[in-house]
């Protein structure tokens, strides 16, 4: 509930102002969908995740939301270091895309091992979060392509953020699974303590 507050209160400040309202709506919508798909599933199903997992989803929401209130071709850091270190765009779009990957592996791969039958197997319950991370890294570049064709030019572009790179869309597909490869490496054993000692799945040695 504090990380929902605190979320909340994040999100209505950088809703002040914010470089573009219209393109602050939309890139909050995603967001605010998959804050209330967790918010619903942990009221239907009664399921109380790891606060691991928790803490990952509100680090991937409040990276959303700072995109979402610069534009996330126009985030000031990143503007800095773009200039700093001379490269060509702002790359908080792609912090943004492994952040993606990074911060949905372990909520995704918890869902597997508790509710379906992949718990009998961590090694494809891994597998198959990577699979859905790759999915959904392949539909948010779908709906960005139909906001940006269907949208006012400024705003599709702005909401797009290629900046010009006609690859973006397939490095930003590359990168989510990237980022889960990462916390899968870095996180897993962290996960699986988490999990063990909660007595949410079965301890390594009896699976």
């Amino acid at each position: 509930m504090a990380m929902i507050a605190s979320y909340l209160i994040f999100a209505m400040l950088l809703g002040i102002k914010p470089y573009d309202r219209l393109a602050w709506a939309l890139e909050n919508s995603v967001p605010l969908v998959e804050g209330l798909a967790f918010i619903i599933y942990y009221r239907w199903k009664k399921v109380e995740l790891t606060r691991l997992t928790y803490w990952l989803i509100f680090g991937h929401l409040i990276i959303q939301c700072i995109g979402g209130h610069y534009t996330y071709e126009k985030v000031p850091l990143f503007d800095w270091l773009r200039d700093y270190f001379g490269w060509a765009r702002n790359h908080y779009d792609r912090l943004a895309h492994i952040a993606l990957g990074f911060c949905l592996y372990i909520p995704l791969r918890e869902i597997f091992l508790r509710r379906t039958p992949l718990n009998a197997s961590r090694a494809w319950a891994g597998f198959f979060t990577l699979v859905t991370i790759m999915a959904i890294a392949g539909m948010w570049e779908v709906w960005e392509w139909l906001v940006a064709a269907n949208a006012q030019s400024d705003l599709g572009n702005s909401y797009l953020g290629a900046q010009g790179d006609p690859w973006d869309a397939q490095k930003d597909i590359v990168l989510a699974p990237i980022g889960a490869v990462a916390a899968l490496f870095l996180l897993t054993g962290w996960h699986n303590a988490a999990l063990e000692r909660e007595k949410l799945i079965p301890a390594m040695s009896e699976t």
